[in-house]
């Protein structure tokens, strides 16, 4: 028999509008809502298209949502209600008459908090790298990496050229004053595309990286996890919050975990090497 999770949250006002100050509204104190496999899945796929398509958070109606006026069985009726789902927690929000947006919504919950009592600790498995999916992102990587380089001597080889340049353009007579200044512009031109490159290229590469996290270990921010890197005795775990890609070293980056199972104060993170070919 499943057992779902029963969670109540406390409900804020957004605001108050002051052409509805004649209507005495009395809003709802307590948001009541089942965890259910319908629910988890609903929070999941969102997860997945947040991932997906770089959305910051992604919000639906929601029907299964009781709002509960103070510790009574009396609850609120005709109120739309609203789930907004992000990388990491969601929160519920809904709007009742006369308003035509919503006005109260409750906090933010971790969804690792909503889905488990205690919260697990997934190991990161370096064999699943072998996986055909793992190895056509990684393949990815090392080609965008490789551009990423290519752009990046460019760009550091106008650098002298751009100096050289202006110094004999301080220099030059008038003559010559208009043909230099039309090669330094044309440089700077160029430094500016390869700098746009660059930045594209690193926010594809991260944009992969976050899939090989969240498609090949299963792991999305907010979780917590733990690496052993090999000939290695020392246990990492932390808690996802943030991750970065350097020439194929997936740095993944948060809150340390302490024995106890409780978050600390310090920083740790994991480092894999990320190869195509053994």
């Amino acid at each position: 028999m499943t057992t779902n999770n029963i969670i109540c949250l406390e409900v804020n006002e957004l605001y108050t509008d002051k052409q509805f100050h004649q209507y005495k509204t009395t809003l709802p104190s307590f948001c009541f809502f089942e965890l259910t496999q319908e629910l988890q899945a609903t929070i999941d796929e969102a997860k997945e298209l947040l991932l997906e398509k770089g959305f910051h958070e992604l919000s639906f109606q929601l029907n299964s949502i009781n709002w509960f006026f103070k510790l009574t069985n009396r609850y609120h009726h005709d109120i739309k209600s609203f789930i907004h789902i992000g990388e990491k927690s969601i929160h519920f929000s809904g709007q009742m008459r006369p308003f035509d947006d919503v006005h109260f919504c409750t906090p933010k919950i971790s969804i690792n908090q909503a889905k488990f009592n205690q919260i697990p600790i997934k190991p990161i498995q370096i064999s699943q790298l072998k996986e055909p999916l793992a190895k056509g992102l990684i393949t990815r990587i090392e080609q965008l990496t490789r551009q990423y380089n290519e752009a990046e001597d460019l760009y550091y080889g106008i650098e002298p050229l751009l100096s050289e340049l202006q110094k004999l353009d301080d220099k030059s007579a008038m003559d010559l004053h208009l043909h230099l200044d039309s090669q330094l512009d044309l440089l700077h031109r160029q430094g500016n595309e390869l700098l746009k490159k660059m930045k594209n290229l690193e926010e594809e590469m991260l944009s992969l990286s976050r899939a090989i996290l969240h498609k090949v270990f299963g792991i999305s921010k907010g979780d917590w996890i733990s690496y052993l890197a090999v000939n290695s005795t020392s246990l990492v775990q932390l808690q996802y919050e943030h991750c970065d890609i350097h020439e194929r070293i997936l740095t993944i980056r948060g809150v340390g975990i302490k024995k106890k199972g409780e978050l600390g104060k310090r920083e740790q993170m994991i480092s894999i090497e990320l190869m195509s070919k053994e």
